[in-house]
């Protein structure tokens, strides 16, 4: 049998339990999160160095950036399946 690509990249094999499957979605759809939220800080800092914001909206921005930097290291996803 030929082996493509893909099937390097994957090992040959891809795992089709349930478990397996959930947990993979789960780190996919957590790292998919921890991008936006790196590209709307990356944003956010553009626009406070830009100048455009008043001393109200850099205030307003700066406690959103802090509460989503306190959710880091934790979603009920990661509780309920553990640390991986």
């Amino acid at each position: 049998m030929r082996e493509t690509a893909l099937d390097n990249l994957l090992g040959g094999r891809i795992e089709t339990d349930l478990e397996t499957a959930e947990r993979g979605l789960v780190k996919l759809v957590l790292a998919l999160v921890e991008t936006l939220r790196q590209v709307i800080e990356r944003q956010a800092i553009r626009r406070v160095e830009g100048g455009t914001l008043t001393k109200e909206e850099i205030e307003r921005l700066g406690l959103t950036l802090l509460r989503l930097e306190g959710l880091d290291g934790f979603s009920p996803w990661e509780a309920s399946l553990g640390h991986f």
